[in-house]
């Protein structure tokens, strides 16, 4: 696949024809034919090479590898049944590792390919698109490996959530293109694997900005991911070993050979005030900054009182940060439960490798604090992850203010590609930005309506849109133009207060922030008739990033409902995203 061609024939008139979204669907199906006829072209060959060896009393077994042809050819039948066997569901879910490094044989196939061909015919087919494929692929691996241009990104901030989701933030890294609502980047952390790129729906606007405690506003690119599999399990501890503080943690990644000028990161604390009705209060926020000044106030070293023979430099794993309004400072405190002391993440030293980056000083008044007093000779460094980032690459989501009105359909995590939309839609409201109607061809216009069905087990994944959602509640037009049907279907707690049902008969329950959720599925085929129905002589957008069975039920719900609604002139077009859990 050439993601980046691809992204090229999104922009011309040929997005409103093919659906490019289902370039995987194409790759899988194309996969299949591919295997069929190796199967017909291998078993032919078997039965004449049998029959020849048996008319000149040969080893059956070496007819098949006494020339060019037979060797290339049993290696290309041998090479793509792995690569068949190891992208089965069930591998590819357990081991994805030996799905993606298996994968890579289509390279060593590409070449015996072209050995394999005696008269030429097959390289005449293939050498157009694979010099298109070559051309996708230098200019990806140019631009994603610090080889000309660098693409490390900074780690800004570290958020993790509730449900078992990390919010991570970052320098945003842009070449030659602009980014786009819904696009999403590929992220490859070297020390978990220097070939391993996995691709993030980015959660932020495009003109997002940050201001760190070095007092500039920096350009942010902001990523949500659910810990999952073996690859998110490994960056979340990694980034929970950093963001505890004080916890030695030694990088050996060579990143000065394989990846370039090695730069060692360290954490300081931004101090974040919690609100006293914010129903995330016990989530951990760290942020880092890109410089430490030492005249700083704000970074001190906060020690608790402790009992005799409590070990006040154990790391801590969790804290909360309590405004103490009398004071005007934040102090740390201890996790629930616990008696040790709690102390701030502090600046280590300058890294010895590091001679370019003004972080930190060979002087600080902040380097002692990371001496080990128990005997430990060094000094500790909390050194965030080396991260390499590529893209940003297309996505359904880049149509989304093209349409009059809109349908999002989302599960569970699912939510991340619409996270950027809804953002923008509140910097459009608070700029004035006017709203579409049906006479308008601009781009950059409002939505006359937007329809968010977001279906969720657990409700403390509510934490991921919190903000967002009180911010559409409190703009009075964005909460005219936003219409939030949050389906809950894990159990919810008693004490919330039931008040109603929804317009489709479902029981709903109030939170203590004002937020509505109803409770059980939701009735995909009702809703996007009803939906439909209000918005005559218009173009429709559906959006979907959810499990393989409600993005079927939503499709052909949309599909239905266009052959009852094309009288009205409405036409509903469907876009589907990628969705793993």
């Amino acid at each position: 696949m050439s993601p980046t061609f691809i992204g090229l024939l999104r922009a011309t008139p040929l997005n409103r024809i093919f659906t490019f979204e289902k370039r995987i669907h194409a790759h899988k199906f194309m996969s299949y034919i591919l295997f069929g006829w190796t199967i017909t072209h291998s078993s032919l060959h078997y039965w004449t090479g049998v029959r020849y060896a048996d008319s000149v009393n040969m080893t059956h077994l070496f007819v098949f590898w006494q020339d060019r042809l037979g060797i290339t050819g049993q290696l290309m039948w041998i090479f793509f049944l792995f690569i068949g066997i190891a992208a089965l569901p069930v591998v590819r879910r357990l081991y994805y590792e030996v799905f993606y490094y298996i994968h890579h044989l289509y390279l060593v196939n590409i070449v015996m390919l072209y050995l394999h061909s005696e008269n030429g015919k097959a390289i005449r087919y293939i050498t157009g698109p694979l010099a298109i494929f070559v051309c996708d692929y230098v200019y990806r691996s140019l631009r994603s490996y610090p080889l000309i241009w660098s693409r490390r990104a900074r780690i800004r901030y570290i958020k993790f959530h509730p449900s078992d989701v990390v919010e991570i933030g970052f320098d945003r890294r842009e070449m030659l293109q602009h980014t786009r609502i819904g696009q999403y980047i590929k992220i490859c952390v070297p020390e978990l694997g220097i070939f391993q790129w996995h691709p993030f729906t980015l959660t932020a606007t495009p003109n997002e900005t940050k201001v760190m405690a070095d007092g500039k506003a920096h350009g942010i690119w902001r990523i949500h991911f659910k810990v999952a599999g073996d690859w998110t399990h490994k960056f979340s501890k990694r980034l929970q070993r950093v963001a505890a503080g004080g916890d030695a943690y030694t990088n050996n990644f060579d990143q000065e050979a394989r990846i370039g000028r090695v730069v060692n990161d360290v954490i300081v604390p931004e101090v974040i005030p919690m609100q006293s009705q914010d129903e995330c209060d016990s989530e951990y926020v760290m942020a880092i900054a890109s410089r430490i000044d030492s005249a700083d106030s704000a970074v001190a070293v906060v020690q608790a009182q402790t009992d005799a023979g409590t070990d006040n430099t154990a790391p801590i794993t969790r804290m909360v940060m309590n405004d103490d309004s009398s004071s005007g400072a934040y102090v740390a405190a201890s996790p629930q439960g616990s008696d040790q002391a709690c102390r701030l993440p502090l600046a280590p030293k300058k890294s010895q490798y590091d001679n370019i980056s003004d972080m930190g000083s060979d002087n600080s008044l902040f380097d002692d604090a990371w001496f080990d007093p128990a005997g430990i000779h060094g000094s500790r460094q909390a050194m965030l992850p080396t991260i390499l980032v590529d893209g940003p690459y297309n996505a359904p989501m880049e149509s989304f203010f093209e349409y009059q009105a809109n349908m999002v359909f989302a599960a569970g995590i699912g939510i991340t590609p619409y996270m950027s939309a809804l953002d923008r839609v509140l910097e459009m409201c608070s700029d004035g930005i006017p709203t579409r109607t049906n006479q308008t061809s601009r781009d950059d216009l409002v939505p006359q309506a937007i329809y968010l069905v977001w279906v969720f087990r657990d409700v403390s994944l509510l934490c991921v849109m919190l903000q967002t959602l009180q911010r559409l509640r409190a703009d009075p037009r964005a909460r005219r133009i936003v219409v939030p049907c949050l389906y809950v279907t894990g159990p919810v707690d008693t004490a919330h207060e039931t008040t109603m049902s929804d317009v489709f008969g479902r029981q709903m329950v109030r939170l203590s922030n004002g937020i509505r959720l109803s409770q059980g599925r939701p009735p995909i085929a009702r809703m996007v008739s009803y939906m439909a129905g209000k918005h005559p002589n218009s173009r429709v957008g559906v959006f979907c990033c959810a499990p393989k069975k409600m993005t079927s039920l939503v499709r052909s719900s949309v599909h239905d409902t266009n052959a009852a609604v094309a009288a009205r002139g409405t036409h509903m077009e469907m876009r589907a995203e990628c969705f793993s859990a």
